[in-house]
Formats: C-alpha cells, structure tokens, sequence
C-alpha cells in the first residue's frame, strides 16, 4: 500500500499537482491512484474545496467511485455538480443502489431529477423504492447489490452463476437462499459450494439465519442484534418475509460508528446531525449558547436555595461545597455512563432491567456509607468539629446515594419515553445534581446545627 508520506506530499505541492503538468506531479499522481480510497479522501477532506475538486477529477473512473462515497457531504455535492455527463453516468451507474439513495438524500429536487435521468430505468426503480424507507432503519441502509439464490438451484448450477452475477452483485461468504416466490429460506457458507457435491440442491444444506432484520427496524438495534449473534451480514425482509436486501458487515461498522458519535454528542449536550466541519460557526454557537444559557439559568436556583438558608451556613459548610457538589457530579456521571453503555450495547434491556436497578441501588448505598465514613475522617481531622463533621458526611452519603439513583433511573425512564438516553448525561444531569445536592447539604445543616 502506499505510504502516506506520498499524500502529504500532494498536499504540500498541490497546486502544482492539481495543474498536472510536471513530471513530479504527474509521478505524484499515479502513486495516488495506487493509494487506499480512505486515505485519499482524508485527504480531500481536508483541502479547499477547488483543490478537492480538481484533484478528485485526477482519479481513474474505478477509483472515484470508492473515494466519492468517503468524502464529507458538502464536498459530495460540490464533486458532483463538477463532474460532465459521462463521468457523472459512470460514477452513478457503478454505484450501489444503496449508496446512490444515501446521495440522492442530499440533492436537491433539481438535481436529483437529473441524477435519475442518467439511471438506467432497472437502477431507478430500485433506487425510488429504497428512497421510501426512514434513513436509520434497516430499508435506509440496506445493500441490494448482493447474490442471493434460490433453494431448486443445484450446487454446480450455482457455482456456474456466481462469475455471471460479479461484479455487479457483491458476494459474501454468507449467500442467502429464497424460495421461488424470493421468501427468505435460509442460508448457505460460501465454502459449502466448494465442499458439496455438484448434484447437490441447495434446499438440502440450507443453514438457519442467526438474525434477520426487519425492513423498518432501527439500525442501532440491528447492530446490536448482529453483534449479539457474531453475525457479519444480515438480511432484511417485509412482513411477507420477502428478502429485500442485505446489511453487510462494513454497513456494521459504520452504524456502529455513527450511533457512538452521537451518543458522545447528546451526553455533552452538543448534537449536530452533520460533521463538525459540515456545521457552520454559527450554528454551532446558536445550539451549544442556548443550552449553556438554559442550563446557566436553572443552575441560578443554587444560589436562591444558598440566600434561604444563609443564616445556617456558617464560613466553615460554605468551605465545602465545591466538595459536595463535585462528589455529586462524579457519581451521577460515572453510574449514567455505565448504564448509557449497557443499554446501548443490549446488555442493559427490558428483561434485566430491575435486576440492574436492584444492583444499582446497592451500589449506592455501599458507596454512600463509604464515602461517608472518609468524609467525616477528613473534616473532623483537620477541624475537630464533630456536628459539623456529621453534617458534611452525611449530607455526602445522601448527595451519593440520590446520584446512583438518578444516573441509573433516568436514562431508563427516558427510553421508556422513547427519548435516546444519551440525552440524561453530561451537563443535564450535572445541573439537576448541583441543585438536589446544594439543596440536601442545607436542609441537613438547617436541621442538625438548628
């Protein structure tokens, strides 16, 4: 594989490579085309966008079809709209019909009207019925370009298609088997056609499917599913159990992916449905300043709470709730985040769910005692104050046990609410614990020290 040394020096001399008219650029440019397509459009990515453009016209044919469908969506459009007649009809017609729907999602009316005029009429009928399905489920993301075949085939016959069907359809080492009304059967390895003999029908070595995915089910489900079973592919049928298409294992990866990107997103309290860069300075500032003044004006509610019982708190309790606060956003983040992973996984799900509640509840307690008892060492060490000692400590075991109890409830109450509970982490549930927390610390000390 080529060095990415040679991509940076592209983009080092890329004005004199996109001119493509010295002998080292001409050099540098075939070395690229002998480059992996991820690491060519990393590199467009991160060029002007006339530079990308130009480059990117520099590719051979086979090429630009592997590197247009990793590059960043704006730069997408732009490519696109650069390209004549012939080279557009060659990159489109080469294309998935799964990856031509994603595309066609980003066009505008006009252009996608004119994308379709350059299908062949097969390839537009397939890419409209894909169009129908919701993006994230299984009919949004599904590969229809794959072998399948049917149950009445002898092993020799099928082998005789397979060259035949590549390299329009993609073959994979699971091959799914239909009836002749197309009605999922079963499945066949790959090997099996080396291993039995050529009379053989397929009917009589069909293999059970571990998973088969519904056409409107949610792709972050499916993933779970698939990665459950240990299941590279999975085939995707209607309720009639037609086979429609199959979720491939690069198709994995890149859910798998994006569902975790978002997850990071909705717990910092920050998602955008585009790439950082495909945002605009603006609107990031407009989502992320609205929350922070959201959150700004209810975290105010310490400082009401704090003026209430201001007579209570003396310099000394004051001195420690920087402490207590902190405990609280610490303990409420780590039990969130464990309980966001599992149910994000399919560790965590509705047939579990109280006997993970249950646990939690106990590591609640646990820690809140534990904490607790170093608590009231450390102040009553330094201070020798023994009730202010207690109203620290227990205030801390308190803060702790109600942060264990909302880490772990409210992202399965949300979900309940079919809310991603992502959303429960990070700066939300930080704010609701500062509050609860400051307003704990005070009660107690108003009660004891009273």
């Amino acid at each position: 594989m080529i060095s990415t040394t040679i991509l940076d020096n592209i983009a080092t001399h890329i004005q004199e490579v996109v001119l493509h008219e010295s002998t080292r650029s001409k050099i540098l440019i075939g070395q690229m085309n002998l480059a992996h397509y991820a690491d060519i459009a990393q590199l467009m990515n991160s060029l002007e966008s006339e530079y990308s453009v130009k480059l990117f016209l520099l590719l051979k044919p086979e090429m630009q079809i592997s590197v247009f469908y990793e590059l960043q969506t704006a730069l997408m459009r732009t490519v696109l709209s650069a390209l004549n007649s012939a080279d557009k009809s060659n990159l489109l017609k080469n294309s998935h019909a799964d990856q031509i729907t994603d595309l066609f999602d980003l066009l505008s009316d006009e252009e996608l009207a004119t994308c379709l005029d350059i299908l062949h009429k097969k390839d537009r009928e397939q890419v409209l019925s894909l169009m129908q399905f919701a993006p994230d489920s299984a009919g949004g993301i599904m590969n229809v370009d794959v072998i399948t075949l049917m149950q009445n085939f002898t092993v020799a016959k099928s082998v005789a298609l397979l060259p035949r069907l590549r390299p329009r359809r993609d073959l994979h080492r699971n091959i799914y088997v239909t009836d002749e009304e197309n009605r999922l059967v079963g499945l066949i390895k790959l090997e099996d056609l080396l291993l039995k003999s050529p009379e053989t029908q397929l009917r009589s070595i069909l293999r059970q499917v571990p998973f088969i995915a519904e056409v409107d089910q949610d792709q972050e489900e499916i993933a779970n599913k698939m990665a459950h079973y240990r299941t590279v592919t999975a085939p995707v049928v209607n309720e009639h159990n037609f086979l429609l298409g199959v979720i491939t294992g690069e198709t994995l990866v890149d859910v798998l992916q994006r569902e975790a990107q978002e997850d990071v997103h909705k717990m910092a309290g920050s998602y955008v449905s585009q790439s950082y860069f495909e945002t605009s300075s603006a609107s990031i500032i407009l989502r992320r300043g609205i929350l922070l003044v959201i959150l700004l004006l209810v975290e105010s509610l310490t400082s009401v709470i704090l003026g209430s019982y201001e007579a209570t708190l003396s310099a000394f309790l004051v001195s420690f709730i920087a402490m207590l606060v902190s405990t609280a956003g610490n303990t409420s983040g780590q039990t969130s985040a464990i309980i966001i992973q599992g149910m994000s996984s399919g560790d965590i799900n509705d047939s579990n769910i109280n006997k993970i509640l249950r646990r939690e509840f106990f590591i609640g307690f646990s820690l809140s005692i534990l904490l607790a008892l170093v608590a009231f060492a450390r102040v009553y060490a330094y201070h020798q104050f023994f009730w202010g000692s207690v109203v620290v400590s227990l205030s801390l075991g308190i803060i702790v046990f109600a942060s264990v109890l909302f880490g772990s409830v409210l992202p399965v109450l949300l979900k309940k609410f079919n809310i991603d509970p992502a959303f429960s982490a990070g700066p939300f549930l930080a704010t609701i614990m500062d509050i609860l927390g400051i307003f704990i610390y005070c009660y107690i000390a108003y009660l004891i020290l009273n």
